[in-house]
């Protein structure tokens, strides 16, 4: 099945607050640190168990013990998952009878995780108490299961599911809600260096030349505009003024006139 995120329900900072939360809650609870052993569900409680350790230790100032607990042997499934299952290192150095255990998982679901590491405890002793911590509870139980001590409520449906991520085992912190989709989930693809051609060879392994310094052009001569020359007019000239001569005859026909 392929796990497609759609949304972040915590980041960083909201999974810090979280597990100092619940460190509280388990130390008001039981009225101190006395007696306390924290063991986490193998593979994301362990880290989340020695955070919470840690986190009691800060403000308590006493130190809690943890171990880690592998279910795979004890799980109602186990044929189904492998002929030949993974096991891990179970690791409880600290005897629990007698002793307020408490169980830390990442994700609480149907139930059946629990109930395996309830039934794997009974073999290392018979402890005063078992209380449960989750980081994320999901919902849809399958079992008669609660936890005690619970750092958010998730609805989820049946093609939804909830994966806690940490920088101990998964190199990013955050808790994403994603769709459940048929097909196999996609590993990240390994980026491989393309080879070179021989052209491109052939270019590296050539001397780099300098390139030639840019020679700046030299600046144009402003040439000075030709001036005009002004072209002579020509002037007109009055036309002569022809004189008529009077004739003699004409003098003589007035005064002839005037006698």
């Amino acid at each position: 099945m392929k796990k497609l995120r759609k949304a972040v329900v915590m980041d960083a900072r909201q999974m810090r607050r979280t597990v100092m939360r619940i460190a509280h809650e388990i130390v008001e609870r039981n009225g101190g640190t006395e007696g306390i052993i924290l063991v986490g569900i193998r593979n994301r409680g362990v880290p989340l168990a020695e955070r919470i350790a840690k986190a009691i230790e800060s403000f308590e100032g006493n130190s809690v013990p943890v171990g880690a607990l592998d279910i795979t042997l004890y799980r109602d499934d186990i044929q189904m998952i492998s002929p030949n299952p993974l096991v891990g290192k179970t690791e409880i150095n600290e005897d629990i009878s007698e002793r307020v255990v408490v169980l830390v998982d990442d994700v609480l679901f149907t139930g059946r995780t629990v109930r395996a590491a309830l039934d794997e405890l009974t073999d290392f002793g018979r402890p005063k108490s078992i209380q449960l911590a989750v980081l994320v509870d999901r919902g849809h139980r399958e079992y008669p299961i609660r936890a005690d001590f619970v750092g958010k409520n998730v609805p989820t449906s049946s093609t939804e599911t909830v994966v806690v991520l940490l920088n101990e085992t998964d190199g990013e912190e955050q808790i994403v809600l994603c769709d459940v989709v048929e097909g196999e989930e996609e590993k990240p693809k390994k980026k491989t260096k393309k080879k070179a051609s021989k052209k491109t060879v052939a270019a590296k392994k050539k001397p780099k030349t300098k390139p030639k310094p840019k020679t700046k052009p030299k600046p144009k001569t402003k040439t000075k505009p030709k001036t005009k020359t002004k072209t002579k007019t020509k002037t007109k000239t009055k036309p002569k003024t022809r004189i008529k001569a009077k004739s003699k005859s004409g003098i003589s026909r007035k005064r002839k006139s005037g006698k």
